[in-house]
């Protein structure tokens, strides 16, 4: 049994088989995940879990070098235009049609309950030593 980290067994694979600029997205409940690309969907019910939480576990074991998120967060949802700032600082704002777009090329999408707009961030992983 795991003693610490991420707990499920899915999701643990999916980020163990990730390599240098692979493509994954955390998304928020309503995503359009694009067909053919692998999906851990975490909800429960709205809101549980929320975006935040599920974010901060995969950046705690994951090594990140780029992040897009939707340009039109800022506007509208600022808590988790924050969040993003805070987690992936630098973080490129794209069209959400753009985002949309790029995330076909994603190795898979973590589903949470998030229920607020714009609630969805393209991670390319990254490499833990000095390239």
């Amino acid at each position: 049994m795991k003693r610490a980290g991420i707990l499920h067994a899915e999701l643990a694979g999916h980020l163990a088989r990730l390599s240098h600029t692979d493509l994954f997205v955390v998304a928020d409940s309503g995503f359009p995940v694009p067909p053919g690309v692998p999906t851990v969907d975490l909800r429960v019910i709205f809101g549980l879990p929320r975006l935040e939480p599920v974010l901060e576990a995969v950046l705690a074991e994951v090594v990140v070098e780029a992040a897009a998120v939707a340009s039109e967060v800022d506007a509208a949802n600022s808590e988790l235009a924050a969040l993003f700032d805070s987690a992936a600082p630098g973080a490129t704002r794209v069209p959400h049609d753009e985002l949309k777009r790029l995330s076909t090329a994603a190795r898979f999408v973590i589903r949470t309950a998030e229920a607020t707009p714009y609630g969805n961030i393209l991670l390319t992983a990254g490499v833990a030593f000095d390239v």
